[in-house]
């Protein structure tokens, strides 16, 4: 549309506002919004975005040209339509802005009176926001909206939030079922998580089901990867607010168990590797915010360090580096308490096959994880009756004494001289065993001289 054209039907549609009750013009503009070959309001079949897009700027101009008492009785029906997925949710971009700017001249004319609508222009004001998120200055004009909104019901736009998130989850649960990566509610869904702060804290039962629905198993892989990335952000912000980092904590276990752990079994495939890297990562998130205390590690660590053991030997390098710094946190997190002699020996086997790894990173990440490893053996640890681990453990780790990569060397060394105290003696024998056949007897001389003190 011409510029001047549109701008003419602007200023046309504000003077016959002026001079015609909103009553009269009303079932005109919702019948061309719905779609209905009637004046009732019906399903908007057949409607193109072209022609719901004019008439949302129609709409913006009769609404600026109305008198707020002649506005008030019909704004619950513009509400209404303007709410229904067929108005709101579209492919076609210029649809946006004449939405926005319906939703601007709501908030000029009705003012004080905003309160009783508030809910649905919030919901309308995150949908843009969700469509919006990578244009700046389109961005900036929703941010407006939202604090516009606030202020003229005297609040902040964090306790719009508080007052809306929790309405808006119900809506979205059971309609989550339905979604794909590129449907309009999963990225509304995210934007509100973003944006909620603290009040993740009063929708987390809400939020939970959504999170754990999206992830399973059938849905569609794109979906879930998405999922984990919002989910991964969410709880690496969680200990910014103290009720959030509490309300994640309760349900840390559950979120382990029943969205983590599913999604790291093993399936062939490319993207079902992709998946697992998504959901390690969520699990490193949650680990690295402390979101999962001792106890509620024992609720977890028996099906969890079985998935951990078998994501070591993921396709994926960047999967195997972070369920190698997962296994470390874990270890350090359980402690003796929760890692005994029996259970680290059925963990050493993976992690030696890892020195082995074609990424150096990663070695030195499972240096790190052996040096945890060996600080859990507890000091009444059986020596003769275990001597067959031991036997395993010198020998994996003196085969990397002699590594090309002299970075790699160092970190063994100080692996060792953790993993000597716990029977110098049957180290050293292995030392002398092998040190004729390194390439330099530096290291293997230094643990030596360590240990036969």
């Amino acid at each position: 549309m011409e510029p001047g054209l549109a701008s003419e039907i602007d200023r046309c549609s504000q003077t016959l506002a002026q001079f015609i009750s909103p009553e009269t013009w009303k079932p005109y503009v919702l019948t061309a919004l719905a779609g209905a070959s009637s004046g009732e309001v019906k399903s908007r079949v057949g409607v193109s975005p072209q022609l719901c897009t004019s008439c949302l700027r129609v709409l913006s101009s009769l609404i600026t040209g109305s008198t707020p008492d002649l506005l008030l009785p019909i704004v619950p029906d513009l509400l209404d339509t303007l709410c229904k997925p067929e108005v709101n949710e579209s492919s076609h971009r210029p649809l946006y802005r004449e939405l926005a700017a319906v939703v601007r001249s709501l908030l000029h004319v009705l003012e004080k009176s905003v309160s009783e609508f508030s809910c649905q222009i919030f919901f309308l004001t995150l949908r843009l926001s969700s469509v919006n998120k990578d244009d700046e200055e389109e961005r900036e004009e929703v941010e407006k909206m939202f604090s516009q909104l606030a202020s003229q019901q005297g609040i902040s736009v964090e306790e719009l939030y508080v007052r809306h998130a929790p309405t808006l989850v119900e809506q979205l649960n059971g309609l989550h079922k339905e979604w794909t990566r590129h449907s309009p509610d999963h990225s509304l869904f995210g934007q509100l998580l973003l944006r909620s702060g603290k009040t993740c804290a009063t929708i987390m039962p809400g939020i939970y089901s959504i999170f754990r629905d999206c992830t399973s198993k059938e849905k569609d892989p794109e979906l879930r990867m998405s999922m984990f990335t919002l989910l991964g952000r969410l709880l690496r912000e969680a200990p910014v607010t103290s009720e959030a980092a509490q309300q994640f904590s309760v349900y840390s276990v559950e979120i382990i168990k029943e969205i983590i752990i599913p999604n790291l079994e093993w399936r062939a495939g490319r993207t079902a590797g992709s998946v697992r890297c998504a959901a390690v990562s969520s699990l490193w998130a949650l680990l690295r915010s402390n979101l999962l205390s001792a106890d509620q590690l024992k609720q977890v660590q028996v099906e969890l360090m079985a998935q951990i053991v078998s994501s070591l030997d993921d396709d994926n390098c960047a999967t195997r580096l972070v369920t190698c710094n997962c296994f470390n946190f874990l270890l350090k997190a359980g402690g003796k308490d929760c890692f005994g002699p029996d259970e680290l020996h059925n963990l050493y086997t993976e992690l030696l096959k890892r020195l082995d790894d074609s990424s150096d990173e990663l070695r030195i990440a499972v240096t790190s994880t052996f040096s945890t490893f060996f600080s859990l053996f507890p000091e009444d640890y059986d020596r003769e009756f275990y001597k067959a681990h031991l036997q395993a453990l010198y020998r994996g780790l003196l085969i990397h004494l002699d590594d090309p990569n002299s970075e790699i060397q160092e970190a063994v060394y100080k692996v060792l001289e953790t993993a000597g105290k716990i029977h110098p003696q049957y180290l050293c024998e292995h030392i002398e065993n092998v040190k004729h056949k390194h390439r330099s007897s530096l290291y293997c001389d230094k643990l030596l001289t360590l240990f036969k003190q």
